[in-house]
């Protein structure tokens, strides 16, 4: 046919075959309309066609165009916000004794053992991004059932146990309900985009993650879990009606759960929460790393502390503690503009984009990067409770390195895909 003759000609100077395919098929949409006007006015099949054809102009100028138009974006911003926080994250490793807790000096170690977490960070990064994000929707009850099944593998048949959290191990490959989160992630935005659940059915399949990650035990995820659900789900098409129902529902549910919980606490948990409520009275128990925190940033200054404390987990959790107290509050707020630049780019993205499954993910995905970021630096300033919570792309650690190069990649490919989203066949 004349029509792919021309089309073929056209998408012969476009570089990007996923680009290709789109132009392809906006086209042949475009000709099918123009040709069918021409019909109207009495013209032959063949020469409406070939005037639809006339119509569109030079093969080879609308090709190059189109190939300018639609090429790939690579957000090099992000990209490079990114990689100033990776190359800060050297410096927690750097100046932390590890003497004290390991009794020999580490930090070789862990240097090395950071250039590797780095390099399969930047291939997940990079994976991600060329990967079509789009195929995950029609999978999102199945990358869900997944993830179901990994929960409860870790709850009644796990592996090992590693601080009280239970751990999957399959060789080189670590499996803990961290690692679960980013396919949660991935379902809940295919499920709010697709509106196939009613709201009793929303809550069950919110519930039962929920469940099993308070079992593994893990708190802190449960809260990150419910947080990106929740922002995800207020964000949808559901009606006001359905959210505010939902809500209530899911709320007494929860405070139900915890009435129930709180009289079965252990005393150290209890203390834990004492603890935060009046430091100085648990001074020599769960108290003293809330004062050894404060007495670190208090003598840090502008520009670094004379004398550095000892604070346990400062390569990790308490990274950025770390990093003030060697240069000062103005290496650690230039780290948390860093940070907030990160959120603040990926939130634009998501702007430029029309309601989609990729907007949905990118919203979930920063909200999950905003809730770690954000927590843990209200935890070092005193503001909420201490617990196990990683400082994205800062602290040490290979599970938090890969999810926050989860969202990352998951943003770079929406963005690459940008001038795609909602379009023919591939419409979110």
């Amino acid at each position: 046919m004349q029509s792919e003759r021309f089309l073929n000609k056209v998408t012969a100077f476009i570089r990007s075959k996923e680009a290709q395919v789109h132009v392809y098929d906006e086209l042949k949409r475009h000709i099918e309309h123009s040709k069918n006007a021409w019909l109207k006015k009495g013209y032959t099949s063949d020469e409406a066609e070939r005037k639809a054809i006339d119509e569109m102009g030079s093969p080879s100028a609308l090709g190059k165009s189109m190939d300018k138009i639609h090429r790939p974006k690579v957000d090099w911003l992000l990209i490079s916000l990114v990689a100033i926080l990776l190359g800060a994250s050297f410096i927690p490793i750097l100046t932390f004794d590890s003497t004290v807790i390991f009794g020999a000096d580490m930090t070789n170690y862990f240097i090395r053992n950071k250039w590797l977490h780095l390099l399969c960070a930047v291939l997940l990064i990079a994976a991600l991004m060329y990967i079509d994000y789009r195929k995950l929707e029609r999978f999102s009850l199945a990358i869900y059932l997944g993830a179901l099944i990994l929960l409860i593998i870790l709850n009644y048949f796990p592996t090992a146990m590693v601080s009280g959290q239970s751990y999957l191990i399959v060789g080189p490959i670590q499996i803990q309900v961290w690692t679960v989160l980013p396919l949660l992630l991935i379902a809940w935005a295919g499920f709010f985009t697709q509106k196939k659940f009613k709201s009793w059915q929303l809550i069950i399949l919110f519930v039962l993650p929920l469940w099993f990650i308070l079992r593994a035990p893990n708190l802190t995820a449960a809260l990150i879990y419910a947080g990106v659900v929740t922002i995800l789900f207020y964000l949808s098409d559901y009606s006001l009606k359905s959210k505010i129902l939902t809500s209530i529902t899911v709320i007494g549910l929860i405070a139900s759960a915890v009435f129930l919980m709180t009289p079965q606490l252990h005393h150290y948990q209890l203390v834990r929460i004492y603890a935060f409520l009046n430091p100085e009275s648990y001074a020599t128990q769960e108290g003293y790393i809330y004062l050894a925190i404060k007495n670190a940033l208090n003598e840090a200054g502008w520009f670094g502390a004379e004398t550095i404390r000892y604070i346990p987990e400062g390569h990790t959790d308490f990274a950025l503690v770390q990093l003030i107290q060697e240069f000062g509050y103005i290496a650690g707020i230039a780290v948390v503009t860093v940070l907030f630049a990160i959120a603040i780019r990926i939130l634009w993205e998501a702007k430029q984009l029309t309601r989609s499954y990729g907007k949905m993910l990118v919203i979930g995905a920063v909200s999950f990067y905003c809730m770690q970021f954000g927590y843990s630096v209200a935890m070092i300033l005193g503001w909420l409770p201490i617990i196990g919570l990683s400082l994205p792309f800062i602290s040490y650690g290979f599970t938090s390195l890969l999810i926050n190069s989860f969202v990352i990649g998951i943003a770079l490919s929406v963005y690459r895909r940008k001038t795609f989203i909602g379009s023919g066949a591939q419409q979110n």
